[in-house]
């Protein structure tokens, strides 16, 4: 516990200045101390300001006096600059890219990644370019062209960036050359090290320093990488198969891992293509096509698993994809640290798989495990034990849940991607208890960024200043 609580100060030292500088907050935890909040978030009373913005679903981060944010428009990747005071743009830098990677456009964006900060400088990252390291005035310092990212099944990119000990962290597990984990010094943009992941082909969360190392989550596996170096020090098994969750380091020393995708529980089996065939094979060939599958809930993953391009969903594309989702388990463990090799045995301290959550990624809170997922469910366990308080509770608002929870001011913030906002007390542990919900009215899978008693949001096209007037 000490050696955690002395990580955790070199963190504040190195991020003095920046309030929340990275994906989740503070050494990505989705917590940290701020001034009391507003009781309710109410448009009409504590709405402070709203500015338009390009679209994405990058989170804000914050450093002084100003947050920073990606966009998409016009075929341009943009960084912006907000001033806090009143949310005025301060700086725009725009690319062009030579070539835009593939992404789903109802759920995904090309501006995904959230930006990271050293409290000196931001740098910013696309699937479709690279790094870009620019000063908080907005003055280009460097960057680093990457191949343009080819996720597999053409999701889109989901990872962000991470600034550590003057090394920017970055994370590629994909089909394309780009793959790999890598490290480049956050003055200069030189790569330091680089590391193959050639093993991984998915994942869409971000890494994570704890115990002194880089974690990475994969295809059915996590792994923690020596921060200097790149080497391996560990490895767990016994994940899902399309993780897109970051792992939670917990303020206790441990650090907690949930993942879940289709196919990956027996209790939660995907449809046979028999089965689909039956549902969507209107002409009886054999296969479905994307005017079988419109009308649907399955029409807007017709392009994922229409391997050939065809124009048709075919039994070999589909019992395909549920042979890789097959591969892995839907899971929630505790790890505890020190482990070197293969630690599935020998440091996880509980495993389940109960309300493990598709997107948003576990928040560690006061002792306690919360986790949301789709539909709106969530679940509470006992982190010390993995004893579950509450499990699939509803919460009143369905829907797909992106966002990941935030612990602050004893409560937790949570969203659907219908736009709904919602508050729950986080002292309730036999079911969520509700206190407040507010729909802002546009796609919301971008996590909320919290600094001087003030809550920052930012919806597909807008980012939202609430607090007390």
């Amino acid at each position: 516990m000490r050696q955690f609580c002395l990580l955790l100060a070199l963190a504040s030292t190195v991020h003095a200045a920046s309030v929340w500088p990275q994906f989740r907050g503070p050494a990505g935890q989705s917590t940290a101390a701020t001034e009391a909040l507003p009781a309710e978030l109410d448009t009409a009373r504590n709405l402070l300001w709203q500015t338009a913005l390009p679209g994405g679903s990058s989170s804000p981060v914050i450093v002084g006096e100003r947050a920073f944010l990606t966009g998409f428009a016009d075929g341009k990747l943009v960084t912006l600059g907000v001033n806090l005071a009143d949310g005025t743009i301060a700086w725009r830098h725009e690319i062009t890219p030579d070539k835009l990677e593939a992404y789903m456009e109802k759920l995904g964006s090309p501006a995904a990644s959230t930006c990271t900060t050293d409290g000196e400088r931001v740098v910013s990252y696309f699937g479709s370019y690279g790094l870009s390291c620019f000063d908080l005035d907005g003055k280009a310092l460097w960057a680093v062209k990457l191949p343009v990212a080819q996720s597999k099944d053409g999701f889109g990119t989901g990872t962000s960036p991470i600034i550590h000990d003057g090394l920017v962290y970055l994370l590629r597990d994909e089909v394309g050359p780009g793959n790999g984990l890598y490290a480049f010094d956050a003055k200069t943009g030189a790569q330091v090290w680089k590391r193959s992941r050639e093993e991984f082909r998915v994942s869409f969360g971000s890494p994570v320093v704890w115990d002194g190392l880089l974690v990475a989550l994969g295809d059915t596996r996590a792994k923690g990488y020596d921060l200097k170096t790149g080497e391996e020090r560990w490895l767990i098994r016994g994940l899902s198969a399309y993780p897109c969750t970051s792992p939670t380091p917990g303020a206790d020393g441990n650090l907690y891992i949930a993942t879940w995708s289709p196919g990956g529980s027996a209790d939660e089996p995907m449809p046979t293509f028999d089965a689909l065939l039956k549902m969507m094979d209107k002409d009886g060939d054999g296969r479905i096509s994307r005017a079988e599958m419109a009308p649907t809930p399955f029409k807007d993953f017709f392009d994922v698993n229409d391997k050939n391009k065809d124009g048709y969903w075919e039994r070999s594309e589909w019992e395909g994809n549920l042979n890789w989702m097959k591969r892995g388990k839907n899971a929630v463990l505790a790890v505890k640290p020190g482990g070197r090799g293969d630690i599935t045995e020998t440091h996880v301290l509980w495993n389940s798989d109960k309300g493990a959550p598709y997107v948003a990624s576990p928040l560690y809170y006061d002792g306690k495990l919360f986790m949301v997922r789709d539909g709106g469910f969530a679940t509470l366990y006992d982190a010390t034990t993995g004893k579950i308080l509450y499990e699939k509770q509803r919460l009143g608002v369905p829907g797909d849940y992106y966002v990941s929870p935030t612990f602050m001011d004893n409560r937790i913030y949570l969203a659907a991607t219908s736009g709904t906002l919602l508050v729950l007390d986080a002292k309730a542990t036999d079911k969520p208890v509700v206190l407040s919900k507010l729909d802002l009215g546009d796609y919301l899978a971008a996590s909320p960024a919290f600094a001087g008693g003030k809550i920052y949001i930012r919806t597909k096209e807008k980012l939202f200043a609430f607090g007390t007037k």
